[in-house]
């Protein structure tokens, strides 16, 4: 009786144990995985300097960080696609997942693809076969995670946009410089090194102007990623004296950090002094010799959810994206791509093409086939995932351009930063026009507000002057 005793007394101990373990803090915590990339040799193009520098710092500052860490250097596609395969099968939902890509990148009627070291397109079919889809990699990091960072430190300047460029297939679908926008669903935060349909520069120093002001930035303690992009933003825009301009699109729900977790906001006291001690009322009869308690504060009004329209039921096995367009028809320019689980707003509605609004304001239209109704987020929800659009950094004061030239010049420097092919004598004496396209609305829409403010500003003191 003794031993049977013993033997249930050992089983149980042995239970604890295990219950202990796997409920001690940090057995189940969740994982920070990066992967990096930095290609730099290319082997059919001009070789660029500083991917590999920066692929590898970044990579260090990550590990600094706590992060585990996947790198990779001049990858092929094979290469590339394996390693990534690896990474995104090991990630958990509650990972946060990170993927950095330094190197060459272009972008095809909207959709974005990282070029490979071995990469030697002519045409739109060869960087199809050749090149490595972001939408892809994008969909499996939202079937792995729930929380996603991608970095793309790419598209400088590409000698293979020259190529696809005379290739008469591509101009039919809208080639444009730089890359794209990406809307990944909830849960991503997208990072550009520059604004979409720019180039971004390679640098002279050991490391990119992008990179270099993330290394020097990311590790801030307490900061959010978006606090940390701000501060990038404003020492590239004064390295590169407003050539680049670091872009990003968002859709977190929850703060997410680099480093440490996000500091919570003190709260301030107002240093003023205490008011006067107002006299006591009178004390009612009845009241057993007890003041009346004090009023109770109503608590303020709670926000209303907001309601969301998503992308949803794409194919795993076709595009991964569904694409967002300049118009209501098929042939219309792609200007942005979007995943599984972006959320949006219904405009208008043209049969099966919808005119949607996404959730940091860009506007086009989509088919309705790929999108359901609803998802509801709280106010504060919103508005952690929509963060304050990027803000050039501040100028120093100049006197407004007074030549019909000048304003000339500035309103198409607008258009040409987003990817719109100039024509006449003078658009291509003052513009590269080796990798652009012809759609004006793609163009337009591909703006920022304030951009889009500001042409019209400048076309109408065009007209006012008589300069046209």
């Amino acid at each position: 009786m003794r031993a049977v005793w013993l033997r249930a007394m050992l089983r149980g101990l042995v239970v604890a144990v295990a219950l202990a373990s796997a409920l001690a803090p940090g057995a189940a915590e969740a994982a920070r995985r990066a992967f990096i990339v930095g290609n730099a040799s290319y082997q059919n193009v001009a070789s660029l300097a500083n991917p590999a520098n920066d692929a590898r710092d970044i990579a260090t500052r990550l590990r600094e960080l706590g992060w585990e860490v996947t790198l990779q250097f001049d990858a092929s596609r094979s290469a590339l696609l394996k390693g990534f395969q690896t990474f995104s099968r090991e990630l958990k939902p509650d990972d946060t997942s990170l993927v950095y890509f330094a190197g060459h990148a272009l972008q095809i009627g909207g959709e974005n693809y990282l070029a490979p070291v071995e990469a030697n397109a002519r045409s739109e079919d060869e960087v199809r076969a050749q090149f490595v889809p972001l939408n892809a990699l994008l969909a499996d990091l939202s079937r792995g995670s729930r929380t996603r960072i991608v970095i793309l430190d790419a598209c400088r300047d590409n000698p293979l946009g020259e190529k696809l460029a005379a290739s008469e297939g591509t101009r039919s679908v809208g080639t444009a410089k730089g890359l794209a926008r990406v809307y990944a669903g909830v849960g991503s935060f997208i990072v550009y090194s520059t604004q979409p349909g720019n180039v971004a520069l390679d640098g002279s120093g050991r490391n990119s102007p992008f990179t270099k002001a993330l290394l020097d930035h990311m590790a801030m303690p307490g900061a959010d990623v978006h606090a940390v992009m701000r501060r990038v933003r404003a020492d590239v825009q004064q390295t590169t004296r407003e050539q680049q301009i670091p872009w990003e699109n968002s859709s977190l729900i929850d703060e997410v950090a680099f480093g440490t977790e996000v500091a919570a906001a003190p709260q301030r006291q107002a240093e003023v002094p205490p008011p006067a001690r107002p006299e006591a009322p009178p004390i009612a009869r009845g009241t057993g010799g007890k003041a009346p308690p004090p009023p109770q504060q109503q608590p303020p009004p709670r926000e209303p959810p907001v309601s969301f329209h998503y992308v949803t039921g794409l194919d795993p096995k076709g595009d991964n994206f569904l694409a967002l367009r300049s118009g209501p028809k098929p042939g219309d320019v792609r200007i942005a791509t979007m995943g599984p689980d972006t959320l949006l707003k219904v405009q208008e509605k043209q049969g099966q093409w919808w005119r949607v609004e996404l959730i940091d304001g860009m506007t086009g239209w989509a088919h309705s086939k790929w999108i359901a109704c609803c998802r509801t987020l709280s106010a504060q929800q919103v508005r952690v995932a929509v963060p304050l659009p990027p803000q050039p950094a501040p100028s120093p004061p100049q006197a407004a351009p007074q030549s019909c030239d000048a304003l000339w010049l500035e309103r198409n420097a607008i258009w040409h930063r987003h990817g719109y092919c100039f024509t006449t004598t003078k658009g291509r004496a003052a513009f590269n026009t080796a990798s652009c396209f012809r759609d004006q609305a793609a163009a337009r829409a591909a703006m920022s507000a304030d951009e889009r403010t500001t042409v019209d500003a400048l076309l109408a003191r065009e007209r006012a002057m008589g300069c046209r």
